[in-house]
């Protein structure tokens, strides 16, 4: 792999470390949808990217950052790593394993590398 597919893997897993607990947990959600539909986010979605945002900054401080739950940080810079926590919300709340983490990073506005993670089913 290349230093940026390896570096993905390792904030597929870091997400995880931070999701898993919550999974079939009460967590609670909130509902960020209003007048589009019910959209849920919980707080494993927002600790989840926070901890990748916080790997991201500490290795490539100058890389920009898109993500679900936070929004953009330097949308234009040369690499940007876009972001999903936990894609399948509504799943993860209702306990089926059928949710992922969404990890990419855009290179010169051509996304590069791609990431699908399953914690759940490792």
């Amino acid at each position: 792999m290349t230093e940026f597919e390896s570096f993905a893997v390792e904030l597929a897993h870091a997400a995880a470390r931070v999701t898993l607990p919550f999974f079939r947990s009460d967590i609670g959600h909130e509902d960020k949808g209003g007048a589009k539909g019910f959209d849920p986010v919980t707080e494993a979605d927002k600790q989840a990217e926070a901890a990748i945002r916080r790997l991201i900054a500490a290795r490539y401080p100058d890389h920009g950052v898109i993500g679900e739950e936070y929004g953009e940080d330097r949308p234009d810079a040369e690499h940007v790593w876009i972001l999903d926590p936990i894609d399948g919300t509504r799943a993860f709340i209702s306990g089926l394993p059928l949710w992922t983490t969404l990890i990419a990073l855009r290179v010169g506005g051509k996304p590069t590398v791609g990431v699908i993670a399953q914690p759940y089913l490792d």
